[in-house]
C-alpha cells in the first residue's frame, strides 16, 4: 500500500491530476480562431466607407476601446497610425490597420463636426468577439 504522507507521492499525484485536467480541458473546449471574422483584436467600431475612402464611425461597441476613449458615431477617421485613410482600400484599413493584436496600440486622427482641428486618440485594441446572427 502507498503511504499518502510521503511528499513524493503527493507531488506526483498532483502533477498527474493537473496533466489529466489540462488534457480534458483542451479536448472539451475548442480554441477560438484569433483574428478571424468573428474573433479579433479591435477598437470596437463599425466603420462606413466614404467615397474618398475615409471611414465614418457608424456604431460603437458598448464599453469598447473607441467608446471608452470618447469617439462618437459620425466621427471620421482621417489617419490610422499616421497614415492617411483618404484614397486607401477600406478592407485593408480595417483588417490590417484598425484590427491587430489585442493589447496593441493604435493612434487615430479624427475629424469631428464642430471641431476646427483634428482630434487625436490613442487606443488599446481589445479582443472583440462578434456573435453572428442566428
Amino acid at each position: 500500500m502507498f503511504d499518502l504522507n510521503q511528499p513524493m507521492w503527493y507531488k506526483t499525484s498532483m502533477k498527474m491530476l493537473l496533466a489529466i485536467l489540462s488534457l480534458v480541458f483542451l479536448l472539451a473546449v475548442p480554441p477560438l480562431e484569433a483574428n478571424s471574422e468573428t474573433n479579433f483584436g479591435g477598437i470596437g467600431i463599425d466603420g462606413i466607407p466614404l467615397p474618398d475612402a475615409q471611414i465614418r464611425i457608424g456604431q460603437l461597441v458598448n464599453g469598447g476601446p473607441a467608446q471608452v476613449a470618447g469617439l462618437r458615431v459620425g466621427d471620421i477617421i482621417t489617419h490610422i497610425d499616421g497614415k492617411a485613410t483618404r484614397g486607401s482600400d477600406f478592407r485593408t484599413m480595417v483588417n490590417k490597420r484598425l484590427r491587430g493584436i489585442a493589447g496593441s496600440q493604435v493612434v487615430l486622427k479624427i475629424k469631428r463636426v464642430g471641431e476646427e482641428k483634428l482630434l487625436t486618440f490613442t487606443l488599446i485594441r481589445r479582443q472583440i468577439v462578434v456573435t453572428p446572427p442566428p
